[in-house]
């Protein structure tokens, strides 16, 4: 069975969650960064979080088990996150223009007022 190609939402997600940040500073022994010798290998030369991403989405089909299957279970908890939160995005952030992490911010600056359902589903900071 073929992979269905890394839809650009996926990589979107690793950044609502928090993954992104940390994809580009991966080291290959690292257990806990599944994708960090796919980016040492493929994308050296990529160039902050969007350069990763992109690099990363074009080589979809080079990437290691382990790192499509740390994407495929971001990408659950990133459905389920915003299945729990959409109800708080309509309330919240209506006026919000999608993209930039716009929305995630807008999340973040209403921390307080969000559901239950939304506040369970989205991930902790580390030290909180």
């Amino acid at each position: 069975m073929r992979r269905p190609v890394i839809s650009p939402a996926a990589f979107v997600l690793l950044a609502l969650l928090g993954a992104g940040a940390a994809v580009a500073q991966e080291t290959p022994s690292t257990p806990q960064r599944p994708c960090a010798a796919d980016v040492a290998r493929l994308c050296p030369q990529a160039q902050g979080r969007a350069g990763v991403h992109a690099c990363l989405q074009q080589n979809a089909d080079q990437l290691s088990a382990e790192c499509k299957a740390h994407i495929d279970q971001v990408h659950q908890k990133f459905e389920a996150a915003r299945e729990a939160c959409q109800p708080d995005v309509a309330r919240l952030c209506a006026d919000v223009k999608p993209g930039g992490r716009r929305i995630a911010a807008c999340l973040r600056e209403h921390a307080s007022e969000l559901s239950q359902a939304c506040q369970s589903a989205l991930p902790q900071k580390k030290g909180t």
